[in-house]
């Protein structure tokens, strides 16, 4: 049986390849989470009072493959009045092994303007953090593939 002899740069280019991918959902991702909070804001400028006030907020966030995109409530304790109002955020936290949150979760803690926009945003991030998911996969996949070629 022959040999074949590899490129030793096919390995990483393929890497970078997927790299690429993720970098452009990434990109994707916070165009969503941008239009998001562009609704929002618009929203809250129409309404008056905290008790109408978005209490849900979504994130966006890349660090070296690894995409973060996640939802937190925001909880406001004192007295605006006294000067000592200040924020709580707690993350919510998303089913084992699902790439999407619980819809119902998110919409307990969004104002009622706001649901139906909470769900398409979440809907379309669900499929990011999946494709995401298996990308980095790979990536880890192709790693191990360059070092077992790499000891031969």
């Amino acid at each position: 049986m022959t040999e074949v002899p590899l490129e030793p740069s096919c390995h990483d280019e393929a890497i970078a390849v997927l790299e690429r991918r993720i970098d452009a959902l990434h990109a994707s991702a916070h165009s969503i989470v941008d239009r998001h909070w562009t609704f929002v804001y618009s929203m809250e400028q129409k309404l008056t009072g905290w008790e109408h006030k978005s209490t849900l907020q979504v994130r966006c966030m890349q660090e070296g493959n690894s995409i973060r995109l996640d939802w937190c409530g925001i909880k406001w304790y004192g007295s605006k009045a006294n000067g000592d109002r200040k924020s709580i955020r707690t993350h919510v936290t998303r089913p084992k092994g699902a790439y999407g949150y619980t819809l119902s979760k998110l919409k307990a803690l969004a104002q009622d303007w706001e649901a139906d926009m909470v769900e398409e945003t979440e809907s379309q991030l669900t499929k990011i953090r999946r494709e995401a998911s298996h990308l980095v996969k790979a990536i880890i996949c192709i790693r191990h593939a360059r070092s077992a070629a790499d000891r031969d």
